[in-house]
């Protein structure tokens, strides 16, 4: 096997056949393409995703990707009949579930999309046209995929191995390998093999036909870039290059904000806290006589410190004055006997502390509150007062 065989149309070993695509063929499809792959003609259009009829067929989770692929009956020499053959329902089973597994069908649960891919001449490598077609029409549709894919068929022509083979090579020739190839995934979605093949012919068909694939893709992208152009001069956008040289010098024109450095040191703004519930700092840049002043002078404390004796001694005293606050809330007529029975051991000048409730006798007792409306009742209520106090006491 040399390089300098040459095939029955010139070609070398591993040269794909004149390869143009077209998209947006078709107005009435949601996506459409048209391929011409040397004398293969292929058009592939799109319709979906839409609503599933029959519904019973539909998938909860998921849209059904159905191609439907045909040969027109004047496509080849021979006789062909018009309803489809099993050969044709073949393929349009694996071409279905090949780009099952690139089109995010997980996005329209309940629905179906429709491709049909129509061959209008074949001269070898149908399939792989029919491919082609597809997927330029589902990218011309918008859907979103994982990658572009792309399909070849390498095979054996005279013990060579040789790319994109013809009618008269595929008749000829010892064995055809159909692939379908997505370059950015590098996944394999469709592979057939018809022939015999040794490992060494195999490995170099393969890569042969992944090679390939990678010019198709480049020249799928190539047609729908061609279509976008098209696109935006029809609807009057321009991109001359005078525009771009007007932004490029608004952007250099165009002042820049100021951005302070992180690394600079900074001054926080001295707020009176006795006037405010929070404090607000101003971050400004530290001029050179700041740096030189000294610091000022700490605010004075709110609170003063206390040391650890002084804060228990606090804690557990209570004034005399808390007590008689507590105690304003009766009427000052109501101040009797009742009271001196009651703190026996209390003097005025005296605090109530821990030490003092630990007296015999110094439990305080809750008192009812004493109702004074008239003069007459105030030595009724005293003499109430007294009895409740006597009664606890025993």
């Amino acid at each position: 096997m040399t390089e300098e065989f040459i095939r029955p149309d010139g070609r070398g070993r591993k040269v794909l056949r004149n390869l143009t695509v077209e998209v947006g063929v078709l107005d009435r499809a949601d996506g459409s393409s048209r391929v011409h792959l040397g004398k293969n003609i292929a058009m592939a259009t799109v319709f979906g995703p839409r609503e599933m009829h029959p519904k019973h067929a539909a998938q909860s989770d998921r849209a059904v990707m159905r191609v439907n692929y045909r040969m027109a009956t004047f496509s080849v020499d021979d006789y062909k009949r018009p309803f489809p053959s099993r050969r044709e329902k073949e393929i349009s089973k694996v071409l279905s579930e090949a780009y099952d597994s690139v089109v995010l069908t997980g996005n329209w649960p309940r629905s179906v999309i429709d491709v049909h891919v129509e061959l209008f001449q074949s001269d070898g490598g149908t399939r792989t046209a029919a491919a082609i077609a597809i997927t330029a029409a589902l990218a011309d549709a918008g859907l979103p995929m994982r990658d572009l894919t792309g399909g070849i068929a390498s095979g054996l022509y005279e013990d060579h191995v040789c790319l994109d083979l013809t009618g008269h090579e595929d008749m000829k020739g010892e064995g055809d390998m159909p692939i379908l190839y997505s370059p950015a995934l590098d996944e394999v979605s469709l592979f057939q093999l018809d022939g015999k093949f040794t490992f060494d012919q195999f490995k170099e068909a393969f890569y042969t036909s992944i090679d390939g694939v990678k010019e198709i893709v480049e020249i799928i992208k190539g047609a729908l870039k061609d279509k976008y152009l098209s696109v935006r001069e029809e609807y009057g956008v321009d991109d001359s290059d005078d525009d771009e040289e007007e932004v490029q010098a608004h952007l250099e024109t165009t002042e820049e904000p100021e951005v302070i450095d992180e690394g600079r040191e900074i001054d926080i703004e001295e707020i009176d806290l006795s006037t405010s519930s929070f404090v607000v700092g101003t971050v400004k840049p530290v001029t050179e006589e700041a740096k030189t002043q000294e610091p000022p002078a700490p605010a004075a404390a709110a609170v003063e410190e206390v040391t650890e004796p002084e804060a228990e001694e606090i804690v557990e005293s209570i004034h005399v004055d808390d007590f008689e606050k507590e105690e304003s809330s009766e009427p000052e007529e109501v101040a009797s006997e009742a009271d001196d029975e009651v703190l026996v051991d209390f003097k005025e000048d005296d605090e109530i502390s821990s030490t003092w409730f630990a007296k015999p006798g110094a439990e305080l007792k809750p008192m009812p509150a004493n109702e004074t409306v008239d003069d007459e009742d105030e030595t009724e209520n005293v003499m109430r007062d007294i009895e409740y106090t006597m009664e606890d006491e025993e």
